[in-house]
């Protein structure tokens, strides 16, 4: 009897001690912490290596665009027209007509002949002639003959008769006109500064005097391009020359004028 309570007995503590190395075991596991397993390295493929090949040559190269028109800001540049009619290293020749604008004392119509040879677009000389029709206006008409006017006082005054100068054509303006979005006009403007001689009469009761002066002058051109040959041409031309008015009774000098004389013509021009 007492040999079964001992053997009882160390079975009793043997369980104890299997129980707590039991609980010990699986407290220690509890906090240990997972392994993480490795990535698996993915070997280059001649496919991946040419996907990443192909993403690259799918930016678009601009470098060239860039450098034809990009400019940094220290350095100038031109627009570029591309130009329908040229006159580059070409003659012309206008034939004109037009009314004389501001002569206080005529009035009348000139007849122009003018030439050019154009060395660029830009760039070019002029020779012209203007031959004036000129007349008396209204008012020196109604002065004249007025019943007051017995003794047929005259204005003291001049008539133009002609000008010849030599000019030099600077154009800096082309463009292209839309006209009722059914045709495009292309036109040139010029400015001509020039030099001649303008040839008048002096109105004296004896008899005309003929005299001549310098003359500048400075031109506003308008050219309307029908075609490569042809151009309608619209001026308004200037010109101040000094002027030696006489006594109309006397032909005694009396005074010198500085005379502006304006014109407005239109006509055709002719390249070749």
């Amino acid at each position: 009897m007492i040999k079964n309570s001992v053997v009882l007995k160390i079975s009793l503590v043997h369980l104890i001690i299997l129980l707590f190395s039991l609980n010990s075991v699986a407290q220690s596991t509890q906090y240990k912490r997972k392994k993480v397993a490795p990535k698996p390295v993915v070997a280059k493929t001649a496919k991946s290596t040419k996907a990443k090949a192909t993403a690259k040559t799918d930016k678009l190269d601009i470098s060239g665009l860039e450098k034809k028109y990009w400019a940094p800001k220290d350095t100038d540049f031109s627009v570029v027209q591309n130009r329908t009619y040229t006159k580059v290293k070409r003659y012309a020749v206008t034939l004109q007509t037009g009314p004389m604008v501001n002569d206080a004392y005529s009035s009348g119509f000139d007849l122009a002949l003018t030439g050019n040879y154009f060395f660029s677009e830009r760039h070019g000389i002029e020779v012209s002639y203007i031959k004036s029709n000129a007349a008396d206006n209204k008012t020196v008409d109604a002065f004249v003959n007025d019943a007051a006017n017995e003794t047929g006082i005259y204005p003291d005054h001049g008539k133009i008769q002609n000008h010849l100068a030599v000019g030099y054509n600077w154009v800096p303006f082309y463009a292209k006109v839309s006209l009722l979005n059914k045709k495009i006009i292309y036109f040139d403007m010029a400015f001509t500064p020039n030099i001649g001689l303008t040839s008048y009469d002096q109105k004296i009761r004896a008899g005309d005097r003929s005299k001549s002066s310098l003359a500048i002058g400075f031109d506003v051109s308008q050219y309307f391009f029908i075609h490569k040959n042809f151009a309608v041409r619209a001026d308004l031309r200037n010109r101040w020359f000094k002027e030696e008015v006489l006594n109309y009774n006397s032909g005694e000098k009396i005074r010198d004028d500085t005379t502006n004389a304006t014109t407005f013509l239109l006509g055709a021009t002719f390249y070749f």
